[in-house]
Parts: C-alpha cells; sequence; structure tokens
C-alpha cells in the first residue's frame, strides 16, 4: 500500500465530514432557534452543553463561536482556549492555564474571549468549585462554554452559573442527508437494509454510525475479492471469542484496530452489532463488559483492548 492510500485509508471519516460552518451543524429545532438568536442578538450567554456521545456537542460548540466572531468581530483563534478537562481535571488547570487566559489582555483586539471545556463531567469537586469561583469573578469579557455527558455529575451551583442546552434526539431526514452525503463521496455499495440497520442501531450518534461506514469501506478496500462486510467482522469475531483461541482473537482484534484511530468507538460497535445478531447474549455480565469499554477513560489503547479481550474470552467461555 502507498502513502497516499494508507493516508485514505486511516483518515477517520469523522474528521473528513466533519461540519465546517454553523450552517452544516445537524440541531435540533429548539437548539437551532437558540444559536440563531445568540447570532442576532448579539447575546453570547455561558453555555454547557449535554448529552450522549457523538451527537455533535463539541462541534457545535466550536462553529457557534466562530460564527459570532465572524459577525461581530472577527475570527481569531488567539482569543479562544479549548480544553478537555478528562486530560487535565486538577485544580491546576483552573489557576494556571484557563486563570492565565482569563486575565490575560487582547492586544490589538476587541470582542469576547472564550473558555470551552470539554468533558467536564471527569472533573473534580474542587476543580469544579475553583471553576464556580472563576465564573462568578466577572471578567465580562470572558464567556464559558462546558461540554459533557452526564450532567448529573456538574455540581449545582456550578450549572446554575451557565444555560444548559440538551444535545440528543438529532433530525432523522437531516442525518440521512449526510450519511447518504459519505456513501455517495466515498463510493460506497451498501445495502440498504444493512444501512437502515446502521441507522437504527446508533440513533442521533452520528460518530458512531460514520465511523462504522469507514470500517466497512475499510474491510471491503483490504479484501482481495471486494466482497467484505462490516456484519462478516463481528461475526468472525464471535466465532473466534466461541472458539477460546485467544492468539487468534488477539491477533484478529489487534489487526482490526490499526484500521481504526479511534479505538474506543471500535469496541464500542461490537457490543451494538451484537445485541442486534444474537439477542440471547444480551445479559447482566454481558452489558456489564459494554458498559465498562464505553466508559474507560484515562488508560492506554493497548490496555483496553487487552481488558476487552480478556473479559469476553472468560464471558464466552461461560456460555459452553
Amino acid at each position: 500500500m502507498d502513502i497516499k492510500k494508507k493516508h485514505e485509508f486511516s483518515v477517520p471519516w469523522c474528521e473528513k465530514y466533519r461540519p465546517m460552518s454553523f450552517k452544516q451543524i445537524i440541531l435540533e429545532p429548539i437548539n437551532r432557534t437558540i444559536f440563531d438568536n445568540i447570532l442576532e442578538k448579539n447575546t453570547f450567554p455561558n453555555i454547557l452543553f449535554y448529552g450522549p456521545p457523538g451527537v455533535g456537542k463539541t462541534t457545535s460548540a466550536d462553529n457557534l463561536i466562530i460564527a459570532y466572531q465572524k459577525k461581530f468581530f472577527r475570527p481569531n483563534r488567539e482569543t479562544i482556549i479549548h480544553l478537555n478537562a478528562s486530560d487535565e481535571r486538577g485544580i491546576e488547570m483552573i489557576r494556571n492555564q484557563i486563570n492565565n487566559f482569563v486575565k490575560s489582555n487582547n492586544m490589538f483586539e476587541e470582542g469576547l474571549k472564550f473558555v470551552v471545556l470539554d468533558e467536564v463531567d471527569y472533573m473534580t469537586k474542587n476543580a469544579q468549585q475553583a471553576l464556580k469561583n472563576l465564573l462568578q469573578s466577572k471578567y465580562t469579557n470572558v464567556r464559558f462554554c462546558l461540554i459533557c455527558n452526564y450532567i448529573c455529575k456538574i455540581e449545582e451551583s456550578l450549572r446554575n452559573e451557565f444555560i444548559c442546552i440538551r444535545f440528543n434526539h438529532l433530525p432523522r431526514d437531516e442525518i440521512d442527508v449526510y450519511i447518504q452525503n459519505i456513501i455517495e463521496n466515498e463510493k460506497i455499495d451498501m445495502d440498504p437494509h444493512f444501512l437502515n440497520t446502521i441507522k437504527r442501531t446508533f440513533q442521533s450518534d452520528i460518530r458512531s454510525m460514520v465511523n462504522f461506514l469507514q470500517l466497512h469501506y475499510n474491510d471491503k478496500k483490504g479484501n482481495d475479492d471486494g466482497k467484505g462486510n462490516s456484519e462478516d467482522i463481528w461475526i468472525k469475531m464471535h466465532g473466534l471469542f466461541i472458539e477460546q483461541d485467544e492468539e487468534k482473537v488477539e491477533r484478529f482484534v489487534e489487526n482490526l484496530c490499526k484500521l481504526q484511530l479511534d479505538v474506543p468507538q471500535l469496541l464500542k460497535q461490537y457490543f451494538y452489532f451484537m445485541t442486534i445478531y444474537d439477542d440471547s447474549l444480551i445479559c447482566h455480565d454481558f452489558l456489564n463488559i459494554a458498559e465498562c469499554v464505553n466508559h474507560t477513560r484515562f488508560c492506554e489503547e493497548s490496555l483496553l483492548i487487552s481488558y476487552f479481550i480478556q473479559q469476553l474470552l472468560h464471558f464466552y467461555k461461560k456460555l459452553k
């Protein structure tokens, strides 16, 4: 495989097809109305986006801020700081990076500064309290945008400082147009029934849907007869777990992960498919493994893959 093909093979489609403007984002009607009002009335509040993974929270925050800057000032990345709170969860992040950014002066620039914090539901309680104190310091030229999956993990006193906007059920017709555009651009030959199964499985989780499509495409590209199918991948993995051949399972999963940069999403898709393919697997132990894999944070991918393999080998062994 030459370098160009290898690059095309590995570029995540969720990045390749990420909306590049505010108008391209798939939004619930009520959320689009809220954002349109922000842009029309030049009133940008502190906002907290919450909802399940893959529904466009981070993309919406980024594009809303850029659209606001374009309309009232000018786009300037130097006036935006975007941090992943799951990487640096402690008070030091508040004291150093955010505090310094908030207190710094905009040299030759007018307008607001924006602090975007992703995965804030993994911040410690002390860090959340420090963030609330910073919010109450009355920096009139700074706006905060927090993003999380689980709003219940955000302290109520911190939530009260924000307009909370839920992301959940995205318009089905807009998702269909978006997915169909990818299929046509990538020239994917996909059975309509299989495509509908993907849509039903992932619902509004567009990121997982796109990752699954790319996996299907990559598998067909890597298959000599061109008849590869993502269903076959999961069925084969299922069979290897049943055979209890640990070496074959490890080799198969590791090779599969090389095709997909987002390993947690890839492993998550196995559980999605198996709940449809063989509902006899659905039990407390199987769902517990799925939950642990889906919600694991702060560990190396190699450890996550090892946990996935060992736990499922043990689970399948008990089925015999």
